[in-house]
């Protein structure tokens, strides 16, 4: 039992800060996660918080100069693994408000470093990026930013922590993070292109819908919104939605796994996921506009989702996973 106050204090201010982070910056999650149960929300912004920071100390930092962003990833890393072997002074004051509220679920909820580590891995390929080459490379690139966001969820949505031993059970939550992350980039397409100078389309998917840089380019700078949508070349749709179907397969494979969730985590995780998925409709609704707009699922879509959730759980969680099943 925690006794010093101002250990506490420090700790709420600290986990208000991560809420309000997530809150901030992704709504999606924000509003399918709230549903859980107080602690395990919590946990969840904290978690959400580092992973931001890690983002945004490459992505910021290209909009501004290059040159820190490997250094401050490496400081990152060495406060990491810092507080997985110090004790740690929470009355220390911290440059970054949620890092005691982060330090705290990591060791509430025993979340091993590595899919932290894989993060920042991740990061650093954003840091020093060079176009992606082949499918093979953007799943790899996914499997670290955003597979390892699940895994590192995992024990926070765990029914029983003896399960996060079985590989099949963690894979389908690392794939869930991979379909996430493929429907970031077809969000981005133009974002990335103009503030970052980033293609994360795979080189031998746009030589063979015989797309290039150069109209890729063009299409991002183009600010006549009717003339754009008129550009976007039918090749370019035909890529879109092949990649979107790879993350659809990478979507629902949790599903099957849905009764090792805990109670309370089976709906909000669902609901995350289709709120998550349903922005590669947003993008259908705007024409494929991915180059000039962010597209988003609006409050109303992403309320009847997360009521729809409900029924797929009610449908999946007295399956036994495909794997268990093979074995009976």
């Amino acid at each position: 039992m925690r006794t010093n106050i101002s250990f506490d204090k420090t700790l709420t201010t600290s986990y208000h800060a991560a809420e309000e982070i997530m809150k901030d910056r992704a709504t999606s999650f924000y509003q399918a996660f709230h549903q859980l149960p107080t602690e395990r929300f919590q946990g969840v912004a904290a978690v959400y918080a580092f992973c931001r920071y890690a983002d945004d100390t490459v992505d910021q930092a290209s909009l501004r100069q290059k040159g820190s962003e490997l250094e401050q990833l490496d400081r990152l890393e060495a406060k990491l693994r810092a507080m997985y072997t110090e004790q740690h002074n929470w009355e220390l004051s911290d440059d970054q408000p949620w890092w005691p509220a982060f330090a705290d679920t990591v060791r509430r909820f025993a979340i091993p470093i590595d899919s932290f580590l894989h993060q920042i891995e991740g990061q650093r390929r954003d840091a020093d990026f060079s176009d992606v080459q082949t499918m093979g490379e953007l799943l790899e690139y996914c499997r670290l930013v955003a597979g390892s966001v699940g895994t590192m969820l995992l024990p926070l949505l765990v029914a029983d922590d003896a399960d996060l031993d079985n590989s099949e059970f963690v894979h389908a939550c690392q794939s869930l993070g991979v379909g996430m992350q493929i429907t970031n980039i077809l969000r981005d397409v133009g974002e990335d292109l103009k503030t970052r100078n980033r293609i994360y389309l795979p080189a031998d998917l746009l030589k063979e819908y015989r797309i290039t840089r150069v109209e890729l380019l063009e299409l991002a700078a183009c600010t006549d919104e009717s003339r754009l949508q008129a550009a976007i070349p039918q090749s370019f749709i035909l890529l879109w939605e092949r990649l979107a179907m790879l993350a659809d397969e990478y979507y629902f494979e949790y599903e099957n796994w849905i009764s090792w969730f805990h109670p309370s985590c089976q709906i909000p995780l669902t609901s995350a996921a289709l709120v998550y998925r349903a922005i590669a409709d947003a993008v259908r609704g705007q024409s494929y506009n991915c180059f000039s707009k962010r597209c988003y699922t609006d409050a109303a879509t992403r309320a009847v989702l997360i009521a729809s959730a409900t029924k797929r759980v009610m449908r999946q969680k007295h399956k036994l996973p495909v794997a268990v099943c093979s074995t009976t």
